[in-house]
This record gives C-alpha cells, structure tokens and sequence, in this order.
C-alpha cells in the first residue's frame, strides 16, 4: 500500500505542475450555451453552415451613438471607433459609408458593369421597355437633385450601374446613410448605428473581458466630454460575458456556501481536525486532478463546468466520511479496519456513480463530455485519496462521543425495519405511489432553449432600444443551398428568387439577402449583356447622349474581359454582407428578415434537392426533444449497467433488492417536480441519471451494512445526503434555468432516495 501510495503522490504532483502551468499560461473557458448542447449528426452539411453562420454572427457587434446634437454625436462616434479599432478588439467598422467605402465598391462592379442589371431593369428590358429605362435615367440626371455627373454618364449614359447598386439587399431599416454615417433621428435624438467585427473567438472569456474593458473606457471618454452622450449597444458576446459573469460569480459563492457548510457539518459531528483533514485533502486532490486532466483532454473548459464542477465537494467527500464514521465503532481501533470495513461498500458506491457520470459521455453534448470527464477523474482521484493516503494519515482514537446523534441517524432505519409499522409502510407507499400519479398526469415537457439562458435584464433592454430605432430584426432563419460549385449555387438561387419575391409581396418575410443579388451567376451576367446590348444600347444610345448633350463616344471604354467572379469579389471584401453569405465554395446561405409565417416557407421550398429551410431555434428544439427522450434510454442502459456488479456481490434477488429504491425515487422525481410547478427539460432527465447513481450508494451501504452497525452506516448516510445537498441542491438556488432546473432534480431526487434507501437492507435484520 505504502508503495502505491507513493505512486499516487507522483501522478498527483505531475497533475498540480501542469495544472499550474495552464494557470500561468491562461486558462481558456467558453462561455456560449451552445457549447453545452447536442450536435446535430443527421445533417454534417446543415451542421457545418450552421456553424459557420451562428460564427459569423457571434462575432458582430452594434453599437448605437446618441446625442441631441448631430455634431456632438457625429464626434463621439468618430471617437468611440477609433478608440476600439486602435485597442485592436474591433478589426473593422462596416457601417461607416464613407466616400473611400463608396469609390472600392465602385471600383469593384465598374469593369463588369455590362453584365450587371438591377431587378427592376432587367425586368423592363425584357418587356421591351428600354425607352422607359433610359427615360428615369434622364429624369435621374436633369431632376430636382441631379444623380450623376459626366464622367458617369460618358460610361454609363443610361445609370445601369447605379440603379444595380442601389438595389443591392440591404437589410430594410429605418437608417440613413448621412454624410457617411447610417443615421437615425428618434424624439430629437441623432443616433449613429455602428456595426463592427470583434477579433478573436467571441465565446472566449478572455476576448469578451477585453472587449468589455475597452468598450467600458471608451464610454467613460465619451462621457467625459459630453456627458449627455448615450450609449447603446448589442451582440451575443455581451450577452455571453454577462452569462459567464453569472456563472462565475454563483460559482464562488455557491461554492464557498457548499464548503463551509461541509466543513461546518464535519466540524460538528466528528469534533475532531483528522477526519476534517482528511475529507479536505480528499476534496481538494479530487478537484485538482481533475482541473489538470480536463485542460490537458480538452484545452478549454465551459464555465459551467465550474459551476457544475462544485457539485463534486458533495460527492468528493463521501468516501472520506464513509471512513470517518467508522471511528465512533468502538470495534474498529486500527485504519486497517476501518478501512476494511468501508472499502467493498464505497468500491461499489464508486463504480455505480462512474456508470452514472460516464452515461454522460454517451450523450452528444460536448459539454456534458467535458463534465463527465471532470467528475469522473475527480472521483477516482479522491477514492484513490482515501484509499491510498488516509489510513496512513489516519491518527484518531474512536469517537466516545454522539450517542444521541448516532440514535437519531438510525430512525429512519428502525422505522423501515420495525415489523409492527407495516401498514403505516404501506399506507406511504400508497400515498407515493398516488402523488407519482398525479405527478406523471401534470408532467410537462419543454424543449425551447430560450428558456434555459439567463438573459441579462439590461441588455435585453438595450437590444429593444436599438430594434426601436434601426427598425430591423436581425436574421434568425436561412435558407441553404448546396450546389457543385459557386456557379450552379449562384443559378439556383436566381431560380428560387421568384418565390422569395412572391414571399415578400405577401409580406411573409420583411427582406432577404442572397449572393447572387450582389454577385449575379456567369450566366446572368451574359444574359444580362446581351439583353443590353439588344435591347437598350442597339436601339437607344444615340439618342440617350444626344438628350443628355454628350458628344456620343467614338469607342465606348471597355469592359473587362469576362464576368465579375464570386471568389474574387470574396477576395477583395468590398462588397458587404457577402462574406456571411458564402459558407463554402457551392455551399451557400438565404438569410431571412422578418419572417411571420415559417410554415408557408417550408411549404414554398419543399421537395427542392440540397435546399433546405434551417430556423435555427426551432431545429434545436426540436434536437432537445430528441435526446431528452435518448437520455431516458441512457438511464435504462445506466441501470442494467450497474445491476452487473450488483449481481456479483448480492445475486440476482439481492441486486433487485438495492435496486429497488433507486427506481423509486427515478419514478418520483419526476412525479415530484411535476407538482412543484416545474416543466420537465433534457437538463432535468441528464439530473435524473446522477440520482440514479448516488441513490444507488446508499442503497448499497444499507446493504452492506452489518447487524449492529446500522447507525454508523446511517450516520454515515446522512452525513453524505447532506453534503450533497449542500452542492447539487445550491444549484437550485441559481438563476441559470439549466443549472436550477439540474440542482432541483437533485435536491428532490436525494430527499427520496434516503428515505427509501433502507428498503435495501437485508431481510433479516430487524430493528435494534
């Protein structure tokens, strides 16, 4: 023992060193909920473009300027770009229309600009109107406010390229382009919309903290100088920041409260520093082996895994405290024996809690991956602690004191065990077995994960503020389309387009944004050609410069030779929006705005090949359902599981025996939480596997306990009910839903389990 012991502390250091190492370096944490939940392994195309728009749009940030003078406001918006693009957390501003943004969008349409028609154009060329066209271009130039000047006009003598730019799809708004700025006017207010790109990854910890810290000082410059200066802004990294702001701080104080009040409650009953040590010591290997081993499987961590990860001081400890309450058996004065005397019941508890957390890894989540893999390592660690270390440490006479408390613990026991209460037994378990019942008949499913996320207040706040004023909605739903190339992609798209305009002639969607809108398909563009060159520059050119007084140009300036190509306009990122758009080459995105009828969409599209309606939230709810019904098949397979090493020490009737009063309480937990008011999630059904594991130890110790024996062992098992209480049950206490939803289930599940763990002593034991 003294040599695996010796073992142990070797792979304990090396753990501590890389644990400090990844400290020293900067420990990476996620902090999007997304992180938490399952992958969708149906459809890796749907995956793979979800993925990347959901990137996309996690890292754009807005930002809305508002001051009663256009000046003031104009100044502070300067300032606060500046400020962030110099602090390098913004790479870029996409909002600001400045005239060097307007001359490269120019530059990049001008040398393709005879195959490129706007909608409506294109439309009356066809109709054979090309007299109209050239009559709104002249109406453009000799109107009110004249559009063009003769440099354009010399090029472009009927204003093709203008009206295709102009129709290019913007997403509708109440916003203006004012002297290089997308401005708002609302009850007085000029109001300046920024829209940026944050640098890095937006669910780091680490990039939000520095955004939050340059944004904030930035805001206090403004302030500075125009103190009435307002600030709004919008994006899923400030919503990530104030999440793992939550997370954190209830991981501390959650955390701390479990400590205390483990330590507190070991205080109390064992009136002794030894086996207070010995369940820190326990505690803390456990914790930091598996920080080490997660960081070193993983490289960064969701915050929820410390959150959750707190949960472990409850469970950490009951080992050590099935080893301490041997110390009030007067029969056991040697470590040796007490340790003998625990080590086949709390080898059993463990692997029945590994067969609990390790289903876990069975579930598509990685970040219940991460979680398994944190419990599990930090289980094991401090097993082997206890095991290893605390019989060698262990200095501590027996106990003489707690013979009322010993008494008290083992009431429970007697109640279950004493002959003559049998029909107040049955009569509970009827009255059970009716609230299981009814629960069941009130149960509820919800799989909507916008009710799992803390949102903060504040910033919900702002996001309906700034939607009042840009009057826009940002895109939820998309369409994707996958094709053989960027070509076919492009055609597809120009095909459906028809539909979507019916779409939103019906006012089923507000707007759409499509590449082929920006970059038409080769094929269009020499359609388009052709269309112009037949129908409006044949017939109509020297008219159109004779009417704007323009000596008609011997040789009009050529065009490039070609059509303008999706990946180079990709390359050049002139053009806005498109980089969004394209997921891959032939794999692209239909955003949608404002869509009021999905159904009618889904409808529209059906039974089109390698196009798909994806409405991301209403795809993952549907996802949740799915696996909250695969978790119920975990914890059967769970329970098979863990009637195997049941089997092996008790037999068959035994094994059934303990497993008894586990599959109540997995049965009434749920009845329970029904009446409680509580809406049953996947969440709640994963909880339901760890009550199913930790239920399982107590029965085991019931059954493994020994005539004579049965207030230590119960003792014992309320010391670890409680301890686990004070860590899982504090979850019920949190804001995060998920994470309440989680602690409840436990909470509830616990409370059963002990009163029925008895159920699982054996038969011929009476009450002493």
């Amino acid at each position: 023992m003294r040599v695996l012991a010796v073992v142990w502390l070797a792979v304990v250091l090396l753990c501590g060193l890389y644990l400090g190492y990844r400290i020293h370096q900067g420990t990476l944490f996620r902090t999007d909920l997304t992180a938490l939940l399952p992958q969708d392994e149906r459809n890796p195309v749907l995956q793979q473009a979800s993925d990347t728009v959901s990137r996309a749009l996690s890292r754009r940030v807005l930002f809305m300027v508002g001051h009663s003078d256009r000046d003031t406001v104009r100044a502070a918006a300067t300032q606060f770009s500046a400020n962030l693009l110099s602090s390098g957390v913004v790479e870029r501003f996409d909002s600001q229309f400045d005239a060097e943004r307007v001359v490269r969008l120019g530059r990049q349409y001008f040398p393709y600009r005879e195959g490129l028609l706007s909608e409506r154009h294109r439309t009356l060329l066809q109709q054979g109107q090309g007299e109209r066209v050239a009559v709104n271009a002249l109406s453009q130039v000799f109107g009110f406010v004249g559009m063009a000047d003769a440099a354009l006009l010399r090029q472009d003598p009927f204003l093709l390229l203008p009206g295709f730019i102009a129709d290019l799809p913007f997403p509708a708004s109440r916003l203006a382009v004012d002297d290089g700025y997308l401005t708002v006017i609302d009850e007085g207010v000029t109001w300046i919309a920024l829209t940026g790109l944050i640098t890095g990854e937006s669910m780091a910890l680490d990039t939000q903290q520095r955004l939050i810290d340059v944004v904030t000082e930035a805001e206090t410059g403004l302030k500075a100088k125009a103190p009435t200066v307002e600030l709004r802004r919008l994006g899923v990294v400030f919503f990530g920041h104030a999440g793992a702001s939550l997370a954190l701080k209830e991981a501390s104080w959650l955390g701390s409260l479990s400590l205390l009040g483990t330590v507190l409650l070991i205080v109390v009953v064992f009136r002794r520093i030894g086996p207070l040590l010995h369940n820190l010591l326990a505690l803390a290997v456990g914790t930091a082996v598996a920080l080490s081993i997660s960081f070193l499987i993983f490289e960064e961590l969701h915050v929820a895994v410390l959150l959750f990860g707190i949960s472990l001081i409850g469970v950490a400890v009951d080992y050590g405290l099935h080893y301490s309450a041997s110390l009030f058996d007067p029969a056991m004065q040697r470590p040796a024996e007490r340790l003998a005397h625990v080590r086949m019941a709390i080898t059993l508890g463990l692997l029945t809690t590994l067969i609990g957390y390790a289903a876990l890894l069975l579930a598509p989540f990685p970040g219940l991956h991460q979680l398994a893999v944190f419990a599990v390592v930090g289980l094991v660690a401090a097993f082997l602690t206890v095991i290893l270390w605390v019989p060698l440490l262990d200095r501590d006479r027996t106990l003489r004191h707690g013979a009322v408390m010993l008494q008290a613990a083992a009431a429970l026991w007697r109640f279950w065990s004493t002959p003559r209460l049998r029909p107040l037994h049955y009569t509970l378990l009827a009255a059970l077995v009716l609230m299981g019942v009814l629960g069941w008949l009130r149960l509820e499913v919800d799989d909507d994960v916008r009710h799992m996320q803390a949102l903060s207040p504040a910033l919900l706040k702002e996001q309906a503020d700034i939607q009042h004023l840009t009057g826009a909605v940002p895109a939820a739903q998309f369409l994707l389309i996958r094709a053989a190339d960027d070509e076919a992609a492009l055609q597809r798209e120009e095909a459906i387009m028809p539909v979507l305009e019916a779409l939103l002639a019906g006012g089923q969607i507000a707007s759409y944004q499509a590449p082929a809108s920006y970059v038409p398909s080769a094929a269009r563009q020499r359609e388009n050609t052709q269309l112009r060159a037949e129908r409006l520059d044949g017939p109509l050119r020297q008219s159109q410069y004779a009417k704007l007084g323009l000596p008609v140009p011997e040789q009009a300036a050529p065009a490039a030779q070609g059509v303008l190509q999706l990946a180079e306009a990709l390359q050049q990122d002139t053009v806005p929006y498109l980089k969004d758009l394209v997921v891959a080459p032939g794999l692209h995105t239909i955003t949608l705005h404002g869509l009021k009828n999905a159904d009618a969409l889904r409808a529209a599209f059906a039974g089109i090949p390698d196009l798909w309606v994806v409405d991301p939230v209403t795809d993952f709810n549907a996802l949740l359902g799915r696996y909250r019904d695969r978790a119920a098949m975990l914890i059967a397979i769970s329970a098979v599981l863990m009637l195997l090493p049941l089997f092996w020490r008790y037999g068959l009737r035994g094994a059934l025996r303990v497993m008894a009063p586990p599959t109540m309480a997995l049965l009434l937990t749920p009845a329970a939480l029904a009446l409680l008011g509580q809406k049953f999630t996947f969440f709640h059904a994963m909880a339901m596997i760890l009550v199913l594991s930790i239920s399982v130890d107590y029965a085991i110790f019931c059954a493994e306990g020994e005539v004579g024996h049965h207030s230590i062992i119960m003792l014992a098992i309320w010391l670890v009910t409680f301890t686990t209480l004070l860590s899982f049950g504090m979850l019920a206490f949190s804001e995060v839903a998920i994470v309440q939803g989680f602690g409840l289930t436990m909470l509830v599940g616990m409370c059963i389990s002990l009163f029925l763990a008895p159920l699982a002593r054996r038969r011929t034991e009476s009450a002493a």
